[in-house]
């Protein structure tokens, strides 16, 4: 195939990815609208946009073929239904959030794990919604060693601010992941602009940030074996985030308001 020709069917495939995607916009509505008819939909509305995208002119569907010989689907759709979700999950009953977590496990669950950490988790934006996945299969948690590479060089905080739009929410066109993004930037490990991102986020944006903090305090002690485990994960935690962040890690891991991972053991 010459150049051209290439170029011309990697555009396609793209175009119809990025048309099929637009079509969450109306289940968009519905999980804000109707939330207990949309989150029982969120299976087959995957299913739907994939079918959509993989289905040619003459009503083909070449989607088991396509997926099987590229390792999974183009990650548009899937993370287009997630952040659909996502938007509205922080407003979800916790028996909401669980049915939600039940649909999304339905998809992850039939998926390779390591097509689920480079296609699927990796482009999660909202914080408790990653956070919960993760929490009930910690297998699908894609890591943050992008994220550190990403801010080991940083110079100045005037890089990483630039990152975020007027409102404080990151820039959809230079953020994969707000959650994967602001836990990187935070971990001492991974940037030294912690501090100066808090700063930000207190004026800017205070309801991600207790978010952000919230799912990485469910991540470190969702499985804690016992109190003395208990002490060296936030001895540990404290380490790594701003001494700022310490009165909401303690405020929340008291809370425990995370999903119960024991509903979602597989047999």
């Amino acid at each position: 195939m010459e150049k051209d020709e290439f170029d011309k069917s990697l555009r396609n495939v793209y175009d119809v990815h990025n048309d099929a995607a637009m079509e969450v916009i109306p289940f968009s509505e519905m999980l804000k609208n109707e939330p207990d008819k949309a989150i029982n939909l969120i299976s087959k509305k995957y299913k739907e946009l994939l079918d959509q995208a993989y289905t040619d002119k003459k009503g083909n569907n070449n989607r088991s073929y396509i997926e099987a010989i590229a390792g999974g689907p183009c990650e548009t759709i899937p993370w287009a239904v997630y952040n659909a979700v996502g938007e509205v999950y922080p407003n979800f009953s916790r028996e909401q959030k669980d049915k939600t977590i039940s649909q999304i496990l339905s998809i992850l669950d039939r998926r390779n794990y390591v097509e689920v950490n480079c296609t699927h988790t990796p482009g999660i934006r909202e914080p408790l919604l990653l956070s919960d996945i993760c929490v009930a299969r910690p297998l699908y948690w894609p890591g943050l060693d992008d994220e550190e590479k990403l801010f080991k060089n940083t110079k100045n905080f005037e890089e990483i601010e630039n990152l975020f739009d007027e409102k404080g929410n990151f820039r959809k066109d230079k953020v994969n992941s707000d959650f994967l993004v602001a836990y990187g930037i935070l971990r001492s490990d991974g940037s030294n602009f912690g501090k100066e991102l808090i700063d930000y986020l207190n004026i800017k944006n205070s309801n991600f940030l207790e978010r952000t903090i919230k799912g990485i305090t469910a991540l470190r002690f969702f499985n804690a074996k016992n109190n003395e485990d208990l002490v060296k994960r936030k001895e540990r935690l404290e380490e790594l985030l701003p001494e700022s962040t310490h009165e909401m890690i303690q405020e929340f891991m008291l809370e425990k308001d995370w999903v119960d991972y024991t509903k979602f053991e597989r047999n």
